[in-house]
């Protein structure tokens, strides 16, 4: 035997050797959780893991919603390489290179099969989401992919608990496994118990915007799940959500809706959690809570649902606890994509990523070091609307290729420190600011297209699809 060569591998498999229990909560906002400084208190575990670990403020899934971010986060790649750009249509057609037989090239591979064949691990998921999307390719690698129903979204987060406990009672204590649980619960429609909103609603929730005078702007603006386009007759079938919101006192029955839907989970991670102590392993394990997209609670008139490319959509909680590397209560401030996380793991396991993955590292932040740093992040969303937005430390800048008949501008500018609720336009105001920022955004886009592996701009391909169906509704009338 070569004992030099057995030390080596056992050396490297005690630094690397690792649980990691992953969160991936659908539809979560951060300024709606304790350990971001909000109000009511809806969310105690998760405030726990943040005080124990390192929690993320400007982290951004780099295409919304829900099918592409899981897509740019499972291939470590933009939307812009993947394809995925939409949950529907030509922009939901997912791009790899695969061979022949066993799966994709090896520098496309996605994060499940390469954790597995790089690192050793073991990648287990209780998700509902490929049945929900019909992603089959998200589902490509894993060890062990669970589907808790066929509900689509509609399980509960004690449905997937029922599943994961199951699991978990006779598995936690294996080594080298990454585990991953995916709560819908805060996505709408918020279908709890009302006794989860009862347990904070004598507690203001603290958000200034919208008021009364918003109201009256807000409520002229027509389209998908705008004040009076939440429900049918705007006559709402669940007890927690406002047939509409055309009111502050609507809103905030909305608000208290959202609240108990982050306490339900809240509530359902824990007992993942109580179960991982009382079996010993939780102390050491990494525990990662995030978020596929964020929610939208007025911005650009729309409520309680993904339809622009707004920052309370694409940015997105990212919480993480790993013992020995992160920084206990740290706050990181660098501006980051959801496909950096996939990366970062690879880092953190001390293994390459794939060559052709968008993602970089950001352990070296979480340890409160200096780390991955950006001018800017861009992101895309092309399900409702068509934008892709470039996003500074202070600007938001929003360009808008199809505008689904709402009122946005070609090009929208936002400071989003005075105005983070997006209300106050100022690109006719700071022309030049206009212009850096166009500029950096086409040469964000001009990089992608010029890379090796690149495929035509998903974005062509979704409103030429739109026109196509304009096209052909006008030839049928």
């Amino acid at each position: 035997m070569n004992w030099a060569a057995s030390g080596a591998r056992r050396f490297w498999k005690l630094e690397t050797e690792m649980r990691i229990i992953l969160f991936d909560i659908d539809c979560l906002r951060p300024d709606h959780l304790g350990c971001h400084g909000y109000a009511r208190p809806t969310s105690p575990n998760i405030d726990r893991i943040a005080a124990e670990g390192a929690r993320h403020e400007h982290y951004y899934c780099a295409d919304s919603p829900c099918l592409p971010s899981r897509m740019g986060f499972v291939s470590g790649r933009f939307g812009i390489h993947n394809g995925v750009v939409s949950n529907v249509g030509v922009g939901s057609e997912f791009h790899i290179r695969h061979r022949n037989y066993v799966g994709p090239e090896p520098e496309q591979t996605t994060l499940p099969r390469h954790l597995r064949k790089a690192a050793g691990y073991d990648t287990i998921s209780f998700s509902n989401f490929a049945d929900r999307h019909n992603a089959m390719w998200y589902m490509n690698g894993w060890s062990e992919f669970h589907t808790p129903n066929l509900k689509g979204g509609g399980e509960t987060a004690e449905e997937v608990n029922e599943v994961a406990l199951r699991w978990l009672k006779h598995n936690a204590t294996r080594e080298n496994y990454l585990l991953h649980i995916n709560y819908w619960d805060t996505h709408r429609c918020y279908k709890m118990d009302e006794s989860w909103a009862k347990r904070h609603r004598e507690i203001p929730n603290g958000i200034p915007w919208p008021d009364e005078a918003a109201f009256e702007q807000l409520n002229k603006i027509d389209g998908p799940f705008t004040g009076c386009n939440q429900f049918d007759d705007n006559k709402s079938p669940h007890p927690l959500m406002p047939g509409k919101v055309t009111c502050r006192a609507e809103f905030d029955q909305m608000i208290d809706g959202y609240d108990a839907s982050i306490s339900y989970v809240d509530h359902h991670l824990g007992v993942i959690l109580n179960e991982l102590e009382r079996q010993g392993v939780l102390e050491d394990a990494a525990v990662i809570i995030t978020s596929d997209h964020g929610d939208a609670f007025g911005e650009h008139g729309v409520f309680t649902d993904h339809v622009t490319a707004d920052e309370c959509i694409n940015r997105v909680p990212l919480i993480v606890r790993w013992p020995g590397e992160t920084k206990p209560g740290h706050s990181v401030d660098s501006l980051l994509y959801n496909v950096d996380l996939s990366a970062t793991l690879c880092d953190l396991l001390r293994i390459d990523r794939p060559a052709q993955w968008d993602g970089e590292s950001f352990a070296r932040n979480m340890r409160g070091e200096a780390g991955l740093e950006r001018d800017y992040v861009v992101w895309g969303h092309a399900l409702y609307t068509v934008q892709r937005a470039i996003r500074t430390k202070q600007h938001l800048m929003i360009r808008t290729y199809d505008d689904i008949s709402m009122p946005f501008k070609p090009i929208e500018l936002y400071d989003m420190e005075a105005d983070p609720y997006q209300t106050n336009d100022l690109s006719e105001a700071e022309p030049e600011l206009v212009h850096e920022l166009d500029h950096c955004m086409t040469k964000w886009k001009c990089e992608q297209l010029a890379k090796p592996e690149a495929i035509p701009d998903p974005f062509e391909a979704v409103c030429r699809e739109r026109f196509e169906e304009k096209r052909d509704e006008f030839r049928i009338r």
